[in-house]
């Protein structure tokens, strides 16, 4: 089975196993509403950084060592949303929730006391949430332009329903990526909402590389209409490609999370890198298993 998955020589009968992908696709349905209905709730949150919210963040050079950092996780004067370190510089960055003036002084002098430093060389700073706000607007404006000019081309280029087809596949792995975000409260950052919008482009290419080799299958065999043959024939000659395309691409942004998380360079680079990870394995997944069975319903028998 893999000799044949690796050599594209699989005689997998999709249009079979289409039941079966619509009970998942339906599980999969359920656990989205579950998630966003609990977080309508209150039950869970997205997990905004202060570019959002607003806040302050604390820079300065001073030798730490891991357990100094965790401590100042675990204040009880200001709540501490996450921390930056930079390569080849002993510079650290903490980014804490907005608090009263008493609040932040307090802060300020409790991490100068922490690591023997004047409370002068630590870098102070408020920051507003207009800047994460207007990504955001900017997002959506971007998002919307793009899904329009998307349903218009592929009409074009196919048929309307290909492009229904395609935003149901778009619109899962951004569900997908939004449910984890919210089960394992991930720091939302405006890199990772650019993140998001790069995903769509992921996502949809690898569709529309299936409906152009879809395509490309019913003028060689002759069919006005998809057919069962054309729809197994396409989906088994893709789906290495596929997963090869997947595999790729997705191993150098692994190894930026790996260096993000366990090396210490976190920050702006994994942010971005996190869903863009996520993305690409849902991408995969959704421009094969999710399109089949609503493909399945087009099909000329």
């Amino acid at each position: 089975m893999f000799k044949n998955l690796f050599l594209g020589n699989t005689s997998i009968n999709f249009y079979e196993k289409r039941k079966l992908l619509q009970n998942v696709l339906i599980i999969e349905v359920v656990f989205f509403l579950i998630v966003f209905v609990s977080a309508s709730f209150g039950l869970l949150n997205l997990n905004f950084s202060v570019d959002f919210t607003g806040g302050t963040t604390y820079q300065f050079s001073s030798d730490y060592e891991k357990s100094d950092i965790d401590e100042i996780l675990a204040n009880e004067i200001l709540e501490v949303s996450r921390y930056q370190t930079f390569e080849n510089s002993n510079s650290i960055l903490f980014r804490a929730v907005e608090g009263t003036q008493e609040q932040e002084t307090q802060f300020l002098n409790y991490l100068a006391n922490k690591f023997d430093i004047d409370a002068n060389e630590i870098e102070f700073q408020r920051v507003g949430p207009t800047f994460g706000q207007e990504i955001t607007s900017s997002g959506i404006r971007a998002l919307i332009i793009f899904l329009s000019f998307i349903v218009l081309l592929i009409s074009i280029r196919f048929q309307f329903r290909f492009s229904i087809v395609a935003l149901i596949a778009l619109l899962h792995d951004l569900f997908i990526c939004t449910s984890i975000y919210l089960l394992l409260n991930f720091e939302i950052t405006p890199s990772t909402v650019i993140a998001l919008l790069t995903i769509l482009g992921y996502s949809l290419y690898d569709t529309v590389i299936l409906f152009d080799k879809l395509r490309d299958s019913q003028r060689l065999n002759k069919e006005s209409d998809l057919s069962i043959k054309t729809l197994n024939k396409t989906f088994n000659e893709i789906l290495m490609r596929s997963i090869n395309t997947s595999i790729t691409s997705a191993v150098p942004i692994a190894s930026i999370l790996f260096l993000g998380n366990v090396i210490g360079l976190s920050g702006t680079l994994t942010d971005f890198a996190l869903p863009l990870f996520i993305g690409i394995i849902s991408g995969t997944y959704s421009s094969i298993f999710v399109t089949i069975p609503f493909l399945s319903k087009i099909i000329n028998k």
